[in-house]
């Protein structure tokens, strides 16, 4: 989990210093949907400003923060995609079933999956985003999709008024090489059927 590492004052600006409870050093500026995320790259833990600076004292939220960390280096492509899916939450592979989560597919790169359930229950939150953080993704289809996915809940974010919907990110891991590269493939396939797809907004020739 991402936690603040140390302060520097300079004037009125904050220079913020961030460390991972899983020994990490390393943490990356993200931004995903418009929101502006700080990013562990090995635990894919993940924190907003607003996040970090609940943790802070009043003295330290008054000033502006500047968070040093590095600039989001994973380069796989990410399509936007629609189809169903099951998360089966656990706290490990070969654990209990803790919880099956029901929704779709959002945002799917070759690192993860960005997933909008429909079940999600506010009580789930503190028990996944600290001990039930493994996950199995399975469908239906598309076709080409490995049907099963595993990997890490890297992020549940939610409001009050819009449950039992709730936005899941999910970081795979264990994917194994065959699985691996189907994914990667059907990924490229995607994002190739969509450059050849005429745009119906673009302008026609005269």
């Amino acid at each position: 989990m991402l936690k603040i590492a140390s302060y520097s004052l300079r004037g009125q600006v904050v220079r913020v210093k961030l460390k991972c409870t899983c020994g990490n050093g390393r943490v990356f500026e993200v931004d995903e949907e418009g929101k502006r995320f700080y990013f562990c790259g090995k635990c894919r833990s993940r924190k907003t400003l607003e996040e970090l600076k609940k943790e802070a004292s009043t003295y330290w939220r008054g000033h502006e923060w500047v968070i040093e960390c590095e600039p989001d280096q994973r380069t796989q492509p990410r399509i936007h995609a629609h189809f169903g899916i099951h998360l089966t939450i656990k706290a490990a592979r070969h654990a209990p079933t803790y919880c099956t989560l029901n929704g779709s597919c959002v945002v799917l790169s070759e690192s993860g999956m960005l997933a909008l359930v429909d079940n999600f229950q506010e009580h789930y939150f503190q028990d996944i985003t600290s001990t039930y953080r493994y996950v199995e993704i399975t469908s239906g289809g598309p076709p080409g999709l490995p049907p099963l996915l595993t990997g890490r809940v890297v992020g549940v974010r939610f409001r009050p008024d819009e449950l039992p919907r709730c936005r899941i990110g999910v970081g795979f891991e264990d994917l194994g090489d065959p699985v691996a590269e189907n994914l990667r493939k059907y990924i490229e396939e995607r994002m190739q059927e969509r450059q050849s797809t005429p745009d119906p907004d673009a302008p026609r020739p005269e």
